[in-house]
This record gives structure tokens, C-alpha cells and sequence, in this order.
């Protein structure tokens, strides 16, 4: 598999620490952002394949996260992988899911997440 960048949302360092090592040992390049400013930034400059994206953050949140890349043109067409430990139901009230936008509770095990990646991906 040719590496791919994966751009992962949170305020949460350890969860970045765990996705990361969880994805780079399968070839994937991980970028982080921690909140919804630094999202749209990053990923406008790396363009990456996919976004790893939690709702419950500072900095106007993952909903917010959300509009912002989808208002972008360089941005909006990148799936998105919601990892929240909010509600299903409350996610697909302000983000509805689709073949693009995908919804994972968290916790979820390094294993859970690799697996919603590469099927995002079309690596599996």
C-alpha cells in the first residue's frame, strides 16, 4: 500500500499517540490537529486521504471542524471517520452519515480503528 496521509482531529494528545502508532505501522502518515482552526489548516496543507475526527473539543468543536472543511473545495470531498464518544443520534442530527462520513464510538480499540480507515480507504 502506497502511504497515505491521515489527518487526525482531537484534543486528546493520548489518542493521537495510540491512532498514530496504530495507523503508521501500515504505512499510514498521521497529522494532528486539536481543534477546528488548526483542522481546515492542516488540511488544506497536506491534503490528506482521510480525516479522523472528534466532535467534543475546544476551539469551536468537531461540528465546527466539519463545517469548515466541507465549505472548502480542497477539503470536502475527504471522508471522515466521526471517532466521539457522543451519541450516534446526536452526531447524525448535525452530521448525517453517508458513504463519506462514517460514525465511531469511542473507546474503540486500536484494531476497531484501523479497520474504519482501511475500509474508508478501500484498503481492506
Amino acid at each position: 500500500m502506497a502511504e497515505r496521509r491521515i489527518l487526525v482531529v482531537d484534543d486528546d494528545k493520548i489518542i493521537h499517540t495510540v491512532i498514530r502508532a496504530a495507523l503508521g505501522q501500515h504505512g499510514y502518515q498521521v497529522h494532528s490537529a486539536f481543534d477546528s482552526v488548526q483542522a481546515a489548516g492542516i488540511a488544506r496543507q497536506v491534503k490528506p486521504a482521510l480525516i479522523v475526527l472528534d466532535i467534543t473539543m475546544p476551539g469551536g468543536g468537531g461540528f465546527e471542524a466539519f463545517r469548515r472543511l466541507q465549505m472548502m473545495s480542497t477539503t470536502s470531498q475527504i471522508p471522515i471517520l466521526v471517532y466521539t464518544s457522543l451519541p450516534h443520534d446526536q452526531v447524525v442530527q448535525r452530521i448525517p452519515e453517508s458513504a463519506t462520513v462514517v460514525y465511531l464510538p469511542k473507546p474503540s480499540s486500536p484494531e476497531v480503528i484501523l479497520a474504519s480507515v482501511q475500509k474508508l480507504l478501500g484498503d481492506a
